[in-house]
């Protein structure tokens, strides 16, 4: 799609929700403390799982030959299954419904699991090589210096303002030779250089999802160099994620495209319910017009 037919489509979503919708209520304010970022998912958790994938799966579908399948969903957990060893002691940061998780750990019975989040794994059957702590990845206290061989984080980071504090724990947890593997939103280019209607855009999508605001790649290689990791790849996969971008954003038309009965809907509905709607309606246009990226990084301690 062109770039600039892409941005005029997102000044046109953006105007047009402003009609429906207060979006100041989603721009304004702390919107990622750690009792935010609890409840946004706990409110969109029917919402993940019936637009996402029923078996727990939270990110984004990467289809390389531009066509949307449901098993694209395993690109990002099987990018991590090249790296594991047996033996190796393998930690998520940001399980979510641990749908990662549970298929690496059923894929490599004989390396160990480790998962962190704010929320409980609520799984029947988690293996025993599977062990889970509910809390704050930004501190890994417990966790001894030079104990993890792979350690990988999908669309999670993003959620936190001070990224080097959580990659100089992981760079401190990592074994010598370690690799991290991550996937992640970068912005082209450093919000302040968008116009006003953009950098709009930006904070509504980041804020909405209990994000820190986006930061561009720039910013983001520096916060892994200042913490001691070293960058092996980076792999720009936003044109593999627009088919999934489209399909959301679909969905969110279907609901946008009845006026009075959205704002009815939406004066009903929990805002970060509403969020994650509005969400999907730009975030296609977003990524189509350059403004916001999907990347993969592979990163090692020395």
């Amino acid at each position: 799609m062109n770039p600039n037919y892409s941005n005029y489509q997102l000044h046109a979503k953006m105007q047009e929700m402003e009609r429906l919708i207060n979006l100041d209520k989603f721009t304004q304010g702390e919107k990622n403390s750690l009792k935010q970022i609890r409840s946004y998912y706990k409110i969109n958790e029917w919402a993940y799982k019936h637009y996402h994938s029923q078996d727990g799966f939270m990110h984004f579908r990467i289809s390389s030959n531009g066509c949307f399948t449901d098993e694209d969903i395993y690109y990002q957990p099987d990018t991590v299954s090249a790296y594991i060893k047996p033996g190796d002691v393998v930690m998520e940061l940001g399980y979510g419904q641990g749908a990662n998780l549970l298929y690496l750990a059923h894929s490599h019975p004989e390396a160990s699991f480790i998962g962190v989040d704010l929320a409980p794994l609520n799984k029947k059957d988690i293996p025993q090589n599977v062990r889970t702590y509910q809390q704050d990845y930004s501190s890994l206290a417990q966790f001894q210096d030079n104990s993890i061989d792979v350690l990988y984080a999908f669309e999670t980071v993003v959620h936190n303002t001070d990224k080097e504090k959580i990659y100089r724990e992981v760079c401190r947890v990592l074994k010598p030779g370690g690799v991290v593997i991550v996937f992640d939103y970068a912005l082209t280019d450093k919000i302040e250089t968008y116009d006003p209607v953009v950098q709009k855009a930006i904070t509504v999508t980041s804020k909405g999802g209990a994000a820190a605001i986006f930061e561009s790649l720039q910013e983001l290689n520096a916060h892994y160099a200042n913490s001691g990791l070293q960058l092996e790849k980076c792999t720009d996969h936003t044109r593999a994620i627009l088919p999934d971008l489209k399909r959301l954003e679909r969905k969110a038309n279907k609901i946008l495209k009845r006026p009075l009965l959205t704002k009815l809907l939406f004066w009903l509905m929990p805002n970060a319910f509403v969020a994650n709607i509005a969400i999907g309606y730009i975030a296609y246009d977003s990524a189509s017009a350059g403004i916001g990226s999907y990347r993969e990084w592979i990163l090692r301690k020395p």
